[in-house]
């Protein structure tokens, strides 16, 4: 059935992704459009700096091509320099390609120039990045955008932009206060345990972490899922089955024999903090292909917006079924009962084990871009695959994990084709 779900929605999204964009038909992905606030004018001396024209290089990044692919980058770079975990990664991106997206919508809406609408993107990501990232010097990303604003302005010889400026700061205002108010920011309590029983997750070695990490994502407010658990995933394999045992002998079987091939495989998708992490792996890949296709700056800003979109769901959906089940790590099993020396071949990370993080988000995003990019299914589909694989070598998940996590993220990905098809967003 979900197969069928798929294989009927990405061939409709491939073909209303191929029509001409019309982006003043598309919704917002932020709940209110925002309104119009005087006091954000662009500064006429900053616009009119001549040598934004004068550096070539500055004027195409800036001027030229995507803004979504480059504030992509700059938000990639922050994820990595701030040590980030996938979630707050992914929940940052999914805010600032919503703000962008959407002040591209308005601009489309009140017919503005292309110079206008790439001011108006400019100034949101440089608003909700500063947000995002109160750490960075003051001023600096707000300053990276009016520079970007200046190439953009010099490229189209435009300089009647105040309102695409206060456009994009405004929406730019809508994913700011979005993110007061999803959840991510209240006070990380570690929900209630479940009893002592056996097959419950605890600290495992090397890092002994006790309490797990984000445990209460599950209740993030979400994109494109009713909630956390609308697209839930099945039990997990019960605990001392024959059918657990078995899938505890492959973790260990694999991980004494792993083949040079399958460790450089973990070791590339080991994607923790002080990394772009697994979403922006996906994110990497989507501007590869939105550059590779000649994408238009309309459609490149409506495949971030729901690529992130789905990443963030896809987290969150994964973590309501961690925390549903608080699944035993092959590593604290194995040592116990088998060997207990036994250590994986990657660090297992601080929290239950059922599903796969990795697999639900390659499962999601993979599904979302065969939508824009269906000639290149079959090798997102093996990216994804891939990704899911690279767990059960590294020693961190049984295979199961990584199966039902592909499931849950093509499911979670296959929503977020639907509402976009549907013009929900």
């Amino acid at each position: 059935m979900i197969a069928a779900a798929i294989a009927a929605a990405v061939p409709f999204a491939a073909c209303a992704a191929s029509r001409p964009a019309d982006p003043a038909r598309w919704a917002l992905w932020l709940q209110a459009a925002p309104s119009r606030d005087q006091d954000r004018a662009l500064p006429p001396q900053i616009v009119r700096t001549p040598s934004a024209a004068r550096d070539d290089a500055w004027l195409e990044r800036w001027g030229r091509s995507s803004p979504s692919i480059e504030w992509n980058g700059v938000a990639l770079e922050l994820v990595v320099k701030y040590q980030h975990n996938p979630l707050r990664a992914a929940r940052m991106l999914a805010l600032l390609h919503a703000a962008m997206h959407d002040a591209l919508v308005l601009c489309a809406k009140a017919q503005c120039s292309e110079a206008a609408t790439r001011i108006a993107m400019h100034a949101a990501a440089g608003d909700v990045l500063a947000h995002m990232y109160p750490q960075e010097t003051g001023g600096r990303l707000q300053a990276l955008a009016l520079s970007a604003s200046a190439a953009t302005a010099a490229a189209h010889d435009d300089y009647r932009l105040d309102d695409a400026w206060r456009t994009g700061r405004a929406a730019a205002g809508a994913a700011i206060a979005r993110a007061l108010d999803d959840g991510a920011d209240r006070l990380r309590q570690i929900p209630v345990r479940p009893a002592e029983r056996a097959g419950l997750w605890r600290a495992a070695p090397p890092l002994n972490i006790y309490n797990p990490l984000e445990a209460n994502a599950a209740y993030w407010k979400t994109w494109a899922l009713e909630s956390a658990s609308s697209i839930a995933a099945a039990p997990p394999v019960e605990y001392g089955s024959p059918a657990f045992w078995k899938e505890v002998e492959e973790v260990r079987r694999v991980a004494s024999a792993l083949t040079p091939q399958q460790k450089a495989i973990a070791a590339e998708w080991d994607l923790g903090l002080g990394t772009v992490t697994p979403g922006g792996v996906w994110n990497l890949h989507a501007a590869r292909l939105a550059r590779g296709r000649g994408m238009d700056v309309a459609q490149t800003a409506r495949v971030f917006a729901a690529l992130n979109a789905a990443i963030a769901d896809a987290f969150i959906a994964c973590w309501h079924a961690k925390f549903t089940w608080w699944t035993e790590r092959p590593v604290t099993v194995i040592r116990e009962k088998l060997d207990p020396d036994f250590l994986p071949y990657v660090v297992t990370p601080a929290f239950p084990s059922y599903v796969s993080g990795h697999a639900t988000v390659s499962g999601a995003a993979s599904t979302v871009l065969a939508a824009f990019f269906p000639a290149d299914r079959a090798e997102l589909a093996r990216m994804a695959e891939e990704a899911a694989m690279s767990r059960l070598y590294a020693g961190i998940h049984y295979r199961s994990d990584n199966e039902a996590g592909l499931d849950l993220g093509r499911r979670v990905g296959t929503r977020v084709v639907s509402k976009v098809i549907a013009g929900d967003y």
